[in-house]
């Protein structure tokens, strides 16, 4: 059986993670908890064998908190588990040096998958943040239907110098209404919701 150690901060999520996975049903159970980090690294390692992390715990880092439970627990795979569904979030927290991340509204059958993959050891992030890349056309891809286009290479460069969509337009023969589109295309394709996310999202995965 596989034995979790929940960090999150909402006792009443705990307690549906709980309902969610039995031992008797799904060879996986959330056998300790903690609300904070700070209860978190004073359990025994020897008490789980995988860590399921909530993305936000209040007055607390994401990547840092995933920093101090490699330190801790460096032999723990850690699955984060949470409601932020934003992509740059799971390019930082893969980063970081997360196994896998996951939404809350992803089916239990999914959830359940993966962590016994994670489990198994394997690490579902890497491969995650190689498939971007490849989609972003960081790498060679077979398909090449997903890749950056060198226009749209061209505005993510201006836009990182801070010029305007009309100064972009300008400089790259376009009109700013087809440089606002391609970003709002960019920022759905990447599932972000500002340029700056975007941006923010791209450097993150070293495409910029």
């Amino acid at each position: 059986m596989i034995r979790i150690l929940s960090i999150e901060d909402h006792w009443m999520v705990v307690d549906g993670l709980r309902a969610r996975f039995r031992s008797d049903r799904d060879d996986m159970a959330i056998t300790c908890s903690a609300g904070t980090i700070v209860e978190a690294l004073a359990h025994d390692p020897g008490s789980f064998d995988l860590i399921l992390l909530d993305l936000l715990i209040p007055g607390t880092d994401p990547p840092e908190n995933v920093r101090k439970l490699k330190a801790a627990f460096p032999e723990k795979p850690i699955v984060v588990l949470t409601s932020e569904e934003r992509t740059v979030w799971e390019v930082q927290m893969c980063r970081a040096g997360v196994q896998a991340y996951l939404t809350k509204n992803d089916q239990r059958r999914i959830i359940k998958e993966v962590i016994k993959r994670v489990s198994r050891g394997e690490d579902l992030c890497k491969m995650r943040l190689a498939e971007m890349k490849v989609s972003a056309g960081a790498v060679p891809a077979e398909n090449d239907e997903h890749r950056l286009k060198p226009t749209e290479k061209a505005i993510l460069s201006l836009f990182v110098q801070e010029l305007t969509l009309k100064q972009i337009g300008g400089k790259l023969c376009m009109t700013e209404s087809a440089v606002g589109k391609t970003m709002a295309r960019l920022r759905n394709e990447f599932n972000v919701k500002s340029n700056s996310g975007l941006i923010l999202l791209l450097r993150e995965m070293d495409l910029i």
